[in-house]
């Protein structure tokens, strides 16, 4: 007899999947139902709605980038920016997988939930937001790692430029279904700067 842990972890890696593979809206609880092979009532009793089940999704989904590609991307033994360009490359052969498996470029899994439901929903909006602050967070800890090499940088606002730029060309190569645009574009997260006002950086020599 299947254990409960299991039958959850099938509807929560279905419905990530068929999600990730087309949208939250194209997707139906019964679909889902289906293809994981599990009764309504099974559902129901571990997720009480189709957006209980999203936020679940959302948890799984930053927990596989965790050790799927941040983990091996920011790994402390490379220099800073070489993480930057792991981090890149890593995204590059994920959707390149991706893109062999279905027949499309997806883009980002949090990226798209977010484009779809920030405006409709605001518990799922916070969680992507949240899934956005901790690859910022990465981010703005390699940079300062990088240390004298980025003197005059804003660290706060380039992370977030380079989150923004990130989720930006992944929405672009999925709407050009091209992974020649992630090939192109991505390359160039590395040299994004935000530079600090005149007067912080003047300050910041003094001290």
């Amino acid at each position: 007899m299947e254990s409960s842990a299991n039958t959850r972890e099938r509807i929560l890696v279905t419905a990530r999947d068929l999600i990730h593979a087309r949208s939250y809206n194209d997707v139906g609880v019964a679909e889902i139902c289906q293809q994981a092979n599990v009764l309504k009532g099974s559902f129901y009793h571990f997720f009480p709605s189709k957006r209980d089940l999203t936020l679940a999704v959302l948890e799984r989904i930053q927990a596989d980038a965790k050790t799927m590609l941040l983990d091996r991307a920011f790994d402390p033994a490379v220099s800073p920016l070489e993480r930057l360009d792991r981090l890149v490359a890593a995204t590059i052969e994920l959707q390149r997988e991706s893109a062999e498996t279905v027949g499309h470029v997806l883009g980002c899994p949090v990226g798209n939930l977010a484009t779809e439901l920030a405006t409709q929903d605001e518990p799922i909006r916070v969680a992507t937001a949240k899934a956005f602050d901790g690859l910022q967070a990465r981010i703005r800890g390699t940079l300062e790692e990088a240390g004298d090499t980025l003197f005059g940088v804003d660290l706060d606002a380039t992370a977030l430029a380079m989150v923004a730029y990130f989720e930006g060309v992944l929405m672009m190569a999925k709407t050009q279904n091209s992974l020649d645009v992630l090939r192109r574009l991505l390359p160039a997260l590395r040299d994004i700067r935000v530079t600090l006002p005149a007067q912080v950086a003047g300050a910041k020599t003094e001290h």
